[in-house]
């Protein structure tokens, strides 16, 4: 069975954006990150210490470019030079849109769901950082599907799904053997969305 998915849940963008979070402390760069809903709505923004003044608006801008334009936004950057089909798009929605990486569309069900920003270090260091929470809502949407069948066909409330996840999240962080932090969080994102 297929997930039913429209967009991200906000647990599973806190998810998303530890994971990013994740690889900007491993890469030593510190970060601004945001989540943005299908149609560019901010859902998530977190900014690390020592993060450039200017990384905020734009984390939030590459995320609402990928979400809207549903596309990359170095893509989008490619397609807005002189002479391409978006030449001029950056003067439009108020500005708001970026030609450079940094922003990635976030999929479920095949749809662009929303989109995660990132700026803080250079453009392939922002691409870097975005691309885990990517991968793992793919990893998320995969157990959600295998699950889907296995789980009782309830739904979960929203503002109750973060007691599950922390009761699923110690329940699996004692497995034998033990269970890598990434395939814990791929685990509990895939049940909380078959649950939702």
């Amino acid at each position: 069975m297929k997930s039913h998915y429209a967009k991200v849940p906000y647990v599973l963008a806190q998810m998303l954006s530890r994971a990013a979070e994740a690889e900007a402390l491993r890469i030593g760069k510190p970060m601004a990150i945001a989540i943005v809903d299908a149609e560019g709505g901010p859902q998530l923004f977190t900014r690390m210490d020592g993060t450039l003044p200017v990384s905020s608006e734009l984390a939030i801008s590459k995320a609402y470019t990928a979400a809207i334009l549903r596309m990359p936004s170095a893509e989008v950057g490619k397609l807005a030079q002189p002479g391409a089909a978006l030449y001029g798009i950056e003067s439009t929605h108020a500005g708001r849109i970026v030609l450079f990486g940094g922003g990635l569309p976030l999929y479920l069900n095949g749809e662009v769901s929303g989109a995660i920003g990132v700026s803080g270090g250079s453009v392939d260091e922002d691409v870097s950082v975005a691309k885990p929470a990517v991968q793992l809502l793919m990893e998320m949407e995969c157990c959600a599907n295998e699950l889907q069948d296995l789980l009782p066909r309830i739904t979960v409330k929203p503002l109750t799904m973060g007691h599950v996840i922390d009761g699923v999240s110690k329940a699996l962080q004692r497995a034998e053997p033990p269970l890598s932090e990434d395939r814990i969080l791929a685990l509990v994102g895939g049940i909380c969305l078959a649950l939702s």
